[in-house]
């Protein structure tokens, strides 16, 4: 409940409206949603929508236009991403405008990679791969494959492309169906996911999901294989 003012008691029922919305507008979304229980007063105070516009922009990235597709209020808005993405509310701007930025480059400059790229996964499906490797994903990557789920297989590939005289290389990333699909359980590469693959030499990069063999969790890093060999190289969808 709100203090009672006394006397030389100032209460929070006594201050006007604009300054504490105005106080309100430096809180952080958990401390604004706390706010709310405090009283009734400030569940509607703390309710006004351009309080939360600031964090669907900050945190989600979303714009005029995405509030008039959903149709509801910012603060709506703002639950029904974090009731979705909440868990990777720390990475989720920060890999969403990597995303973008990456395909208004390629819109300028390779068109047709940007067709390459697949939709997102749900939850669902990443629990799935997760069940299926047994190890959990890094909440970052977890987060980018919500985004994007990697390319299909195409030259060129979205990892870079180089063309030397006779030597020609085109490194696609890869889905995560494709990647789980080569998930190392041998020696070399115990506990190791392949991110990505070069389909002319055969190389990828892999990420290391455990701390083992010498490499610490979410180390990335290419492994090299003899010529004569393709063991190490992630098995391919058709897709």
């Amino acid at each position: 409940m709100a203090a009672r003012a006394g006397p030389g008691i100032f209460g929070l029922e006594l201050l006007p409206t604009e300054p504490i919305l105005l106080i309100l507008r430096f809180l952080n979304y958990k401390d604004l949603g706390s706010c709310r229980s405090v009283c009734r007063r400030f569940y509607h105070l703390c309710s006004h929508d351009p309080l939360w516009k600031k964090h669907c922009k900050r945190h989600w990235l979303l714009s005029e236009d995405d509030k008039v597709k959903h149709n509801v209020c910012w603060m709506e808005l703002f639950r029904q991403f974090y009731c979705d993405l909440g868990q990777y509310i720390d990475h989720y701007a920060e890999l969403k405008q990597a995303w973008e930025n990456l395909k208004k480059y390629l819109g300028q400059n390779c068109p047709r990679m940007i067709t390459s790229l697949n939709v997102g996964l749900t939850e669902q499906e990443l629990e799935a791969v997760e069940e299926r490797i047994k190890f959990s994903l890094p909440k970052d990557y977890r987060c980018s494959l919500r985004i994007h789920n990697g390319q299909r297989l195409v030259v060129p590939g979205l990892m870079g492309s180089m063309a030397l005289s006779s030597h020609y290389r085109s490194e696609d990333l890869l889905d995560i169906d494709t990647a789980a699909g080569g998930f190392q359980q041998r020696k070399g590469l115990m506990h190791c996911l392949p991110l990505t693959f070069c389909i002319h030499t055969g190389l990828s990069q892999y990420m290391a999901l455990d701390e083992v063999e010498g490499r610490k969790p979410c180390e990335i890093f290419y492994h090299c294989v003899a010529p004569h060999s393709q063991t190490g190289s992630p098995r391919l969808s058709t897709m």
